[in-house]
């Protein structure tokens, strides 16, 4: 049986739980960001077993959103791909680099009503932020170089 809500907040956890990667994996990083008002959401993660490849989650929130613009969301059915791309020898090198750096948030202070939900991890830390002005320029390195890969 399909599992159907009109509660956004569950469609929000489901996008988030779909997109997210488990501690089943060996992770060196993952990276998942979602737009606050459900215009985008993709997750990146990097693994120890492969660490020249991305492993890419990208939900399409364009098609979703107009399938379920009545506000009943059908929650087995949300369209993420998954996808892996290669790094390049300077890409691994840049981000082996920013992982040993110290990646942190920043005082942002204010309140976000539109921003973005953006979570990152290591083995060492696990941050949450809404807005680039909450973070550090090594983290905004990182996460740049991520959102290009899964542009």
């Amino acid at each position: 049986m399909e599992k159907f809500s009109n509660n956004r907040d569950e469609y929000w956890n489901q996008i988030k739980k779909e997109l997210g990667f488990g501690k089943t994996e060996n992770f060196r990083l993952q990276y998942l960001e979602m737009g606050q008002l459900l215009s985008h959401g993709f997750s990146v993660a990097l693994t120890e077993k492969n660490p020249d490849e991305l492993i890419l989650k990208i939900w399409n929130a364009e098609y979703d959103n107009s399938r379920f613009n009545k506000g009943i969301f059908k929650l087995d059915r949300l369209t993420i791909t998954d996808n892996i791309t290669k790094l390049s020898i300077q890409e691994s090198e840049t981000i082996n680099r920013l992982l040993d750096s110290k990646l942190e948030l920043t005082n942002g202070g204010g309140i976000v009503l539109d921003g973005l939900f953006c979570q990152f991890e290591t083995n060492n830390i696990k941050l949450n932020w809404n807005t680039n002005e909450e973070i550090n320029d090594d983290l905004t390195e990182i996460v740049e170089l991520l959102r290009n890969k899964a542009a």
